[in-house]
Order: C-alpha cells, then structure tokens, then sequence
C-alpha cells in the first residue's frame, strides 16, 4: 500500500525525493570532501615539517645540588648532549636514525679564485645522512676534512666585488632592468664544488674589522636536491655538512668554541628520526628522561586536526540544514496524505486494522522516499565531483604539492543513504501518529 501511494502520487514524491537528495548529495561530499583534506594535508605537512623527526637540545636550564642545599646551573653536565647520549638514544624503540649536530655560525665560504657564499655549517656523522632521506648527486661522505654539500650551495656564488658594484649601479639606477637580470643570473649560476677546495672566513662583528679564514677543507659529496622543495627553495637551502672533528677544527681555527663549553665532546643539536609519527611522542618521553630538550611537529598535526574538524562541522551543518528543509516537505506531504486517505485509513480500521499497522504504513512510506533520495543523492555527489575537483584547481594551481582532488570515500555512500532514510523515518513519525488517531466512525459517517 505504501508502494502504491508513491507510485499514484508522483509529483509529491519527485519534490520530497529532490529535497532529501540534494541532502544527501551534500553529506556525502562534505564527508568525502573532509577526509580528502585530512588525507592531502597530512601529506603535506609529513613533506614540509617532517612529522617522524625529532629535534633535540641541550637542557642548558638543569641545575645540580651539591648536598649543601644549594644549587648552581651546571655547564652541560647532567643537560649536556654528548655522544654517549646519542647512543643511548639510538636504541630506543622505534628510534630509526640519529644524526649528532654540532651547529656554527653562518660562515662565508671561499673558493680558491676567491668568490664566496654564505652557508650555514653543520657537523655531523655523514654516515648518518641517508637515515634522514639525503641522497647524493655526486661523490660521497667521507672522514678527514672533507665536507658534504647541500644542493643549494653551489649556486649565488659570486665574486665580493662584482656584487658590491653592481649593488652601487643598482642604488643608482633602481630600474635598470638590465642590471637586475644581470645579478639574478649570476645568483642563480650553478657551480662545481666537488673535488674544490673551500675556505670558510669568519667576521667578528663584536670585534670589528677582524676576521679569521680557515684552512682549506676538500668537498667530497653533493647532496641530491629535496623532493619536498621548489627549486627557489632548494638553491636557497645553503648547507656545509662536516665530520664532528672536522667541525670541532674549524671552531679553533676561527675562534669559535665559546666561553661557557666546557667541554669538546658536546654537541648543540640532534636528529632523531622515528619509525612513525605515531611512535613520536613515545620516543620523546624517553629521551627526556635523559634529562634533553625536544621538539617536534606535532603540534602542527594538532592545530591542522581542529581547523579540519571546524571546517567539517560547517559542511556538515549545511548539509543537515538541507536535511531539514527536506524533512519539512516529507512531514508536509504526509500530512497532506494523511488529510487526503482518511477514508482509507476508516476503512482499514472497521476492517480491523490496528494502530501500529496504520502507522507501519505511513512510516514505510516516508523510509522508501528517503531511500530513493539517498540513491538518487548518491548520483548527485558524483555528478557534482567535477565540478568541486575543477574549482580546487583553479583555487591551488600555485600550491607545490599540485591541487587537492577530492575522491569520494566508499565509507561515505552508504552513510549517506542511511542518513536519507532516517530523516524520512523521522519525518514521517508525526503523520503516522496522525494517521492513526482518525476517528472511523466520523469518516464512514461523512462517507
């Protein structure tokens, strides 16, 4: 019978079905829509922020008694990072590489023909490069004093003095475009550096004028550029890895080591790479047991879990929003119905029909136009798929990991169904409730 009043009523139920299928439609994109987001932005932050990776540094603040009660900062002592550490560290659960940092400062590297370029200057086991993903162009690591290149190091590598004139032509004539090509081509030059001979110079700022050159370290290795990186990005990266006695050489030689290290055999920073981001915070409370700093991206992950819930509940909210104005055709459909069958419903009553069955009808009724809705939504989310995927290109054409495509999740069809089936179940309730108290003696006494 129910079957039967949506086949005789076949405007009633195309309006109701349009309403509870542009619903349904909406909660499927807006959950497929979410989980694509969580999908690209996690892969976009595992690119740029390295979720597996820890930073660790020295407790510096730890402060040690001396059994009188009182207490001194230590220098590096319990808080220090040293090798030993390190080792420790590197048999941790879950712990896949770790890479000792001994950091300098920003240095001038020098060629033997005298151009330059600043770099950032790293000691570390080199071995231990490939652990974080590094891989070489040319050449390779090796101990002595040899030194590891990164791949933007070999570009911007100009003389002093060209760059100083043409910095002075540029001041004088700002627009010359000539002389801005001419500077932009020589920063974005490519060198050599494997098998060079380099030089870092070191320029005391506190005492001006005094500088300290190094002597000659060879460049053994070019590192590959970065998967993770525009090539802008990448020939700005300028790093100089060294072996630690290669690095712990070159602070003597420019007078770097500085007043409170007590000892040679510490180190500033340490890398840790994780088997998986989940083990992240596990393999971080181990490590402060030993009494060090650490650091790590999760909390990116966090901050991006509640913008991506906040953005969620509004897709949601408007495709519920949709679900109701739908529920209000059903509910007025039925009513409508139930005004319009009521000598049905008297004689069905005479005839012996009970509550639950009148009701059992009605409520069929509005389950099966919501079913039909889901389907017909189903439809719909994927006609409009297009149409989502097209406006994410043309809003993220710039973006480096290529525009978000969202792909409806499997997960979400039959949730969406479901979602139309229950909000016709529900809308439906009241009519039924209706139905079922029509007096039958009234309706066969107006028949």
């Amino acid at each position: 019978m129910a079957w039967g009043q949506i086949i005789r009523r076949k405007m009633v139920t195309l309006l109701c079905m349009m309403g509870l299928s542009i619903g349904s439609a909406a909660m499927i994109i807006a959950l497929s829509v979410g989980q694509s987001v969580q999908t690209y932005s996690e892969k976009t932050l595992n690119d740029n922020y390295k979720m597996d990776e820890i930073t660790i540094t020295p407790n510096e603040g730890i402060r040690t008694g001396n059994g009188k009660g009182n207490s001194q900062t230590s220098k590096f002592e319990r808080g220090a990072l040293t090798l030993e550490k390190i080792q420790i560290i590197q048999r941790l659960p879950h712990v896949v590489a770790v890479a000792p940092m001994l950091k300098l400062d920003s240095l001038e590297m020098v060629l033997p023909d005298g151009r330059s370029t600043y770099v950032e200057v790293i000691g570390t086991q080199l071995e231990t490069l490939g652990g974080f993903g590094y891989k070489y162009a040319e050449g390779r690591g090796a101990d002595g004093r040899m030194a590891v290149t990164s791949y933007g190091t070999a570009f911007g590598l100009v003389d002093p003095k060209v760059t100083q004139k043409l910095f002075e032509q540029l001041n004088a004539d700002p627009y010359n475009n000539a002389l801005l090509e001419e500077y932009m081509t020589i920063a974005s030059k490519q060198d050599q550096l494997v098998q060079q001979h380099v030089q870092f110079r070191y320029e005391d700022f506190v005492n001006a004028g005094k500088t300290r050159m190094s002597g000659s370290i060879r460049v053994s290795g070019e590192l590959k550029k970065p998967s993770n990186m525009d090539e802008m990005s990448a020939q700005n990266d300028k790093k100089v890895y060294l072996p630690l006695d290669t690095a712990r050489a070159l602070q003597d030689e420019l007078g770097l080591q500085q007043a409170d290290n007590s000892s040679a055999e510490h180190l500033n920073s340490a890398l840790v790479k994780v088997e998986d981001k989940r083990y992240v915070s596990q393999v971080e409370e181990q490590i402060k047991k030993l009494t060090l700093n650490t650091q790590s991206n999760l909390f990116q992950e966090e901050a991006m879990a509640g913008q991506l819930a906040m953005y969620q509940k509004a897709a949601l909210g408007i495709g519920g929003f949709i679900m109701l104005l739908a529920s209000l055709s059903i509910i007025v459909a039925m009513i409508m119905s139930t005004h319009q069958r009521r000598k049905q419903i008297g004689v069905m009553k005479v005839l012996g029909a009970n509550l639950w069955q009148i009701r059992q009808m009605f409520i069929t009724e509005a389950a099966m136009l919501g079913l039909m809705g889901g389907v017909a939504g189903v439809g719909i989310a994927f006609a409009a798929l297009g149409g989502v995927n097209s406006l994410l290109a043309s809003q993220m054409a710039d973006q480096m990991n290529g525009p978000m495509t969202v792909v409806i999740r499997q997960s979400a069809l039959p949730l969406g169904i479901v979602f139309a089936v229950l909000v016709g179940i529900v809308s439906g309730i009241y009519p039924a409730i209706s139905a079922s108290r029509t007096n039958a003696l009234t309706v066969i006494k107006s028949m």
